[in-house]
């Protein structure tokens, strides 16, 4: 970066600029991956799962993005949670979205049953073909060869499962109503026991 600020060749400044920028991004995308398969990295905490996303994604609503949470519970919801791995897992999740997808990016809480919460992440896009979608979550798998001009390096939706996993939870490929992909990740919740009865 300090030997392109001191070239004078303005285009060649400009394309090796963004080799640069697309090279830390590729960077980035591995030590994401890796700290999300390292255990002792996550630090679990008791959080309201309900309050959480609607923050994580008001960032992206107030940043400008065509994201955003069309439902949501009114009851606290709580998880035991790493918040900066669901914050990855998020992130990556509305990321994938926006650039092999088509916004707007849809996303919605619910309660399966009394003991898990599901988040649903649904674009417009073309969706994956259910008979690639086992494929679409290895680690390094790219569906296409245009994903290597974005900087993708196929860890995305790995990430996100091996984060999925770490909290107990499950993630699925589905077809979105809208036509494009919708991924489910259930996360269990906190259960309140009852005291017994003396």
């Amino acid at each position: 970066r300090l030997r392109l600020e001191m070239c004078d060749d303005e285009m060649l400044k400009d394309g090796m600029g963004n080799d640069v920028q697309e090279m830390q991004g590729i960077i980035e995308q591995f030590i994401s991956y890796v700290r999300g398969s390292d255990p002792a990295r996550y630090q679990f905490s008791d959080m309201d799962l309900n309050l959480w996303l609607d923050e994580r994604v008001g960032a992206w609503e107030g940043a400008g993005s065509p994201v955003h949470l069309r439902q949501r519970p009114k009851n606290p919801m709580m998880i035991s949670g790493d918040s900066l791995a669901l914050g990855r897992l998020v992130d990556n999740l509305i990321g994938n979205a926006l650039k092999h997808g088509k916004p707007p990016v849809e996303i919605y809480l619910s309660q399966t049953d009394a003991t898990h919460a599901l988040i649903s992440v649904c674009d417009h896009g073309p969706g994956i073909p259910a008979e690639r979608r086992e494929e679409a979550l290895r680690a390094f798998s790219r569906l296409d060869s245009a994903r290597t001009k974005t900087g993708s390096v196929g860890l995305g939706l790995a990430l996100v499962e091996t984060i999925t996993h770490a909290h107990h939870g499950t993630l699925d490929l589905k077809d979105s109503e809208s036509g494009g992909l919708r991924v489910d990740i259930t996360l269990p919740l906190i259960t309140q026991t009852k005291p017994k009865a003396k």
